[in-house]
């Protein structure tokens, strides 16, 4: 008896959508959903333009929860109309559009194509939209437009998947659309993510709570202690500041830098007074002007002259102790050849 009162219960539902659907096609009817309360049943509409659902003083409402309690016998119905959130993901929305735009004489491509951008633009994972009918030639044929990750079994296709359906009425014949789309709010289960290392650290184990010392209070030092202190502080204050001794390793170093500062020091001075001496020829030089040129060149020959001459003098005087170290060597041999 149970089990024919949940079948019942479930053909009521289904009755009540159909007819829902009807009424609030123009209007785009988005989903709908039945609770039962103490106070009667709250049935919620979902709808792209919920103005045309209200009517005009709630007029269509009203006429809509008295049908329902007359051929429905549906206790005391309380409808609430809201707006689809993102009508673009929402798949009834979404196919009877696609029916509607088939009607008017867009290409199923066409049609198909620009609903599956207009979802992916929105943030959908998953999407397919399914036209089959009559849609090329007299044979029929089913097209496919699919986006991301689609389940088609097990919980996640029962569960994570939400299903739209709707007719277009064409010359050649009826084209049904079927639209689906994953939730982006589901977690599937090979959705695996890996926290990093200092995340799980923390969470883990808490921090170690480091305890001070206790501090001891100024009250607590005996007199003769403070005085003790007192009297340190005042001879390291007398005492003088003895100066750092330098070793002997930094005495070289000094002496060695003094070293090449006097050496760099004396090779400038000559430095300049070479400049100094050049200078002076050629200002003489540009004073004097030819006169000059030649009085030098005349000192220069008289130089090199004399310096000849020392030379010549210096050879002479080898030659001249060369010679009476030869004489008496031939002596010295005249002798030898006599007593022999």
């Amino acid at each position: 008896m149970k089990e024919k009162k949940f079948i019942a219960e479930a053909v009521k539902k289904l009755l009540v959508t159909e007819f829902i659907r009807r009424e609030t096609e123009n209007a785009g009817f988005g989903n709908l959903t039945m609770k039962r309360t103490p106070f009667g049943t709250n049935v919620v509409l979902e709808v792209n333009k919920p103005g045309l659902v209200i009517g005009r003083r709630g007029s269509k409402i009203q006429e809509i929860t008295q049908t329902m309690e007359r051929e429905y016998d549906i206790e005391s119905p309380q409808i609430e109309v809201k707006e689809a959130e993102e009508p673009d993901l929402n798949p009834q929305v979404v196919s009877k559009k696609i029916s509607l735009s088939l009607e008017k004489g867009w290409s199923y491509r066409k049609a198909g194509n620009t609903s599956l951008m207009r979802a992916v633009d929105k943030g959908a994972k998953g999407v397919l939209i399914k036209i089959s009918g009559k849609l090329s030639g007299e044979r029929s044929r089913t097209q496919k437009f699919f986006y991301g990750s689609v389940k088609y079994s097990g919980e996640p296709g029962r569960a994570a998947m939400s299903k739209g359906f709707s007719i277009a009425k064409m010359k050649q014949g009826v084209i049904g659309v079927t639209v689906k789309f994953l939730d982006s709010k589901y977690r599937l289960p090979d959705d695996i993510s890996i926290l990093p290392v200092k995340e799980i650290i923390s969470e883990s184990t808490e921090p170690e709570r480091v305890e001070k010392a206790p501090e001891v209070a100024e009250t607590e030092i005996s007199p003769e202690v403070a005085k003790e202190k007192e009297m340190l502080k005042v001879e390291e204050k007398l005492e003088p500041e003895k100066p750092a001794e330098p070793k002997k390793g930094d005495e070289e170093k000094v002496e060695e830098a003094s070293k090449r500062d006097k050496t760099k020091k004396e090779k400038g001075k000559k430095t300049k007074a070479t400049k100094e001496k050049k200078s002076t020829t050629k200002s003489r030089s540009k004073k004097t002007g030819s006169k000059a040129t030649k009085k030098d060149l005349k000192e220069s020959k008289k130089e090199e002259n004399s310096e000849k001459d020392v030379k010549s003098d210096a050879s002479k005087a080898k030659d001249s102790s060369q010679k009476p170290e030869n004489k008496a060597s031939e002596e010295v041999n005249g002798t030898d050849s006599k007593e022999n």
